[in-house]
């Protein structure tokens, strides 16, 4: 046997042992040493795991790897090495960092890392040029991280529930996103490059601190919803009776109790 052969059956023995430790059924992680360097997916969701082993590394097949509701700490460097990974899920562990080699992960679509204790982000997060997806809600956040800004890519980013007060300008410049979700924050100003995003559905920015909306959000001809209860807006921008797709608007707890005649059409789809 040659030496690297060796020196993956030790690591491949250290995963074994590690999943024994855990309790991690046959099941979510086979024992068979063939069987696991030919894992496409792991998931242990909920398993009460505190560390996962740079070992990990050699599980080299995977392209989904879910490690959510655990009580996570830290993820190894090695994780870099898992290049055929398109999906990372890091949801409600006690994360305040992620690793700077997860920029090596060229092929991620999906990083989803909600509920979380995390303040910045690597600036390594620049690279993943793939990335369609990241959830970043309720985290510790006071503002958006510029690595963001060249995620040309991005269709979905989620940073509910964090201590966001601005909007950064390059938030205008990710043309993809469908979906933006910034609920639960502080911001008091919703730019008038919000405009720029063509190609959203769906807004969310209840329970901030706004109290106007900018013309320009009528230029979103694609949105369906438009979340906006539990904010301080005292009017309504006219430019809204071009959103002929909206279907959900929600006002609950602003100061309008009702539409402006130029919108009345638009009862049939608001909350308030």
């Amino acid at each position: 046997m040659t030496e690297s052969r060796v020196k993956m059956d030790e690591c491949l023995s250290e995963l074994i042992d590690w999943a024994d430790k855990h309790g991690i059924s046959n099941t979510l992680f086979p024992r068979d040493k063939n069987q696991l360097l030919a894992l496409t997916e792991l998931t242990l969701t909920g398993c009460h795991l505190t560390e996962i082993p740079e070992s990990i590394t050699h599980l080299s097949q995977l392209t989904l790897l879910n490690l959510n509701k655990n009580q996570l700490t830290k993820i190894p460097e090695t994780i870099g090495n898992l290049e055929q990974l398109t999906r990372l899920y890091l949801v409600g562990n006690q994360l305040k960092e992620l690793p700077e080699s997860i920029g090596q992960l060229s092929q991620l679509t999906e990083l989803l890392a909600g509920r979380n204790q995390l303040t910045t982000l690597p600036e390594s997060i620049a690279y993943l040029n793939k990335l369609t997806e990241l959830s970043l809600w309720k985290n510790q956040f006071k503002e958006i991280p510029e690595p963001i800004a060249h995620l040309s890519q991005l269709t979905e980013l989620f940073l509910g529930w964090n201590q966001l007060t601005e909007i950064p300008g390059f938030v205008g410049d990710l043309s993809q996103l469908t979906e933006l979700s910034l609920g639960c924050n502080k911001i008091t100003e919703l730019p008038e490059f919000i405009g720029n995003l063509n190609q959203l559905t769906d807004l969310s920015l209840w329970q901030n601190q706004l109290t106007k909306l900018p013309e320009s959000i009528g230029q979103l001809s694609q949105l369906s919803s438009l979340m906006l209860s539990d904010n301080q807006l005292l009017k309504l921008p006219l430019s809204l009776a071009k959103l002929t797709n909206l279907r959900n608007l929600g006002l609950a707890d602003n100061d309008i109790k009702t539409l402006p005649q130029e919108l009345s059409h638009m009862d049939f789809c608001t909350e308030f």
